[in-house]
């Protein structure tokens, strides 16, 4: 996730005052960092080793982990410290495209929101050159990236993924647990992958893709060899973030099952 530099320094000013420096350092160090407050916030390079203040050192810890997956933890996070900064947050980063959103009582980053009509709905059914159409969709990717899909055996898709999770975009892969996905299912190199059971002790049957919890890919088509070069098969693309919302708590209830077991 990546936001202007102007949207990091209102963030900043508004947030600082509902900690103490102290807590902040705490904050940005479960993200990598490891200041030490020593009566006065750490070291950001002012001149003549001058401490900074609050939204000084909260605007430098923003600007180096913006552009990751880190960002829209961070921001999401801090609605959890306070939840009057959704509102606050929501206001600074919707004209670039974001926004936080309660979803199943959990708060999720959106991304690619639509700023000039939050009524619309768009669908688009595509029943040839699939893979093209998604590979397009994953390309705009900018925050996340869920796939629930029975059968995974396309390479192509799978080296997006890998390349979005290699650039900060946060991908979790759920895939059913069965013989064709153990000997040739794709290899997707340190992204979460969960082998799925069935909940009725039939096929984990699902096959959908959730991008920045606004854009949903569902139909027929999993994603496999066969489902490109030989079958007759169909997609909808539906742009709308209650759906997708929708979606994105199926893809948590799968993995929620799959724990239990």
């Amino acid at each position: 996730m990546n936001i202007t530099p102007f949207a990091i320094e209102q963030i900043a000013q508004r947030v600082k005052d509902f900690q103490s420096g102290k807590s902040w350092v705490s904050f940005f160090n479960s993200y990598g960092f490891r200041d030490i407050y020593d009566s006065a916030l750490p070291d950001i390079g002012k001149p003549n080793g001058q401490r900074p203040s609050k939204s000084e050192f909260i605007i430098d810890r923003l600007s180096k982990i913006n552009g990751t997956s880190e960002m829209a933890k961070i921001l999401t996070r801090m609605v959890n410290i306070d939840v009057s900064f959704q509102g606050i947050i929501n206001k600074i980063i919707n004209p670039e495209h974001f926004a936080i959103e309660l979803v199943n009582n959990e708060y999720v980053m959106v991304g690619e929101i639509d700023t000039t009509d939050k009524n619309k709905l768009e669908t688009e059914a595509h029943f040839k050159d699939i893979q093209s159409q998604i590979l397009k969709e994953l390309e705009l990717a900018q925050v996340s990236v869920i796939v629930a899909m029975a059968w995974f055996t396309n390479d192509l898709l799978a080296q997006k993924l890998i390349q979005l999770h290699n650039h900060d975009i946060d991908v979790k892969v759920a895939i059913y647990n069965d013989g064709i996905n153990r000997q040739h299912g794709v290899n997707l190199t340190d992204i979460p992958l969960y082998m799925i059971r069935a909940q009725k002790g039939g096929i984990m049957h699902n096959k959908f893709c959730v991008i920045d919890n606004q854009v949903v890919i569902t139909g027929s088509y999993n994603w496999s060899s066969n489902a490109e070069f030989k079958n007759d098969e169909n997609i909808t693309i539906i742009k709308d973030n209650k759906t997708a919302s929708k979606y994105s708590v199926q893809f948590r209830e799968l993995l929620k099952e799959h724990q239990m077991k």
